[in-house]
């Protein structure tokens, strides 16, 4: 947390140290001519306003995020933690910055990026902001967003079963199970990696697995379908 506060709080002063240089440079140019050169320099004042402090990139982040320009709002709400590590608003821009990767998530079998770039952002509120006011909703769509990976792996890995490729799928359905063991589709992962085993020939593997699946889950709508293929993988032939 200490690394990345202090990382953006360095490039935040190369900044105003441009903005500084810069509104000297042109008030030092003040001469025969005052009233243009002050004018040019409210105008630069201005611009520079816009590009560096705090509150107006703030309001034009939030404005573009408002008009559902989230692209553009994560390029501002960044830019604003780049210059500004620790304001008041730093967690609140961070937590916009996931907000705008969130509201940009389609359904599994469309680019997956919004969903990882969504869970790492809401990843760092919890991590480096966990004081903020923003962590338990961050929280809850962190499990959403791996949710939704984990049916990803699993979709895929039900298209590798569709086109007989058993072991592919099998990769699928493990990833699932190591990786996302605490999302709701753990269940019928274990039925359909059960009978991917089976399929290709691996029957201990199999049994294995149907073995978990019913006894984790005693309760299992999959407990019938999977009872008699265990039972004809126990039955010699």
């Amino acid at each position: 947390m200490y690394k990345v506060i202090m990382s953006r709080k360095v490039f935040a002063v190369s900044y105003l140290v441009i903005f500084l240089s810069a509104a000297l440079l042109f008030n030092g140019c003040a001469g025969s001519n005052e009233t243009n050169t002050l004018s040019q320099t409210d105008s630069l004042t201005d611009s520079l306003k816009e590009l560096y402090d705090a509150d107006a990139l703030l309001k034009k982040a939030d404005r573009l995020f408002k008009e559902k320009d989230y692209p553009g709002a994560i390029q501002e709400y960044k830019r604003f933690l780049e210059l500004h590590p620790i304001h008041k608003s730093a967690s609140y821009s961070q937590y916009r910055i996931g907000l705008s990767y969130f509201k940009q998530i389609r359904s599994i079998d469309r680019d997956i990026e919004p969903v990882q770039k969504a869970l790492s952002a809401f990843d760092t509120i919890v991590n480096v902001y966990p004081g903020s006011e923003y962590k338990n909703d961050s929280t809850e769509k962190i499990k959403i967003c791996r949710d939704k990976l984990a049916e990803r792996e699993f979709y895929i890995g039900n298209f590798y079963m569709r086109k007989e490729d058993y072991q592919a799928a099998i990769v699928r359905f493990t990833n699932v199970l190591t990786d996302y063991n605490d999302t709701g589709i753990v269940e019928k992962t274990l039925y359909h990696l059960g009978i991917a085993y089976s399929s290709s020939s691996k029957a201990d593997k199999a049994k294995e697995t149907l073995q978990t699946l019913l006894t984790s889950y005693p309760e299992s709508s999959y407990k019938e379908d999977a009872s008699q293929l265990l039972a004809r993988l126990n039955t010699p032939h």
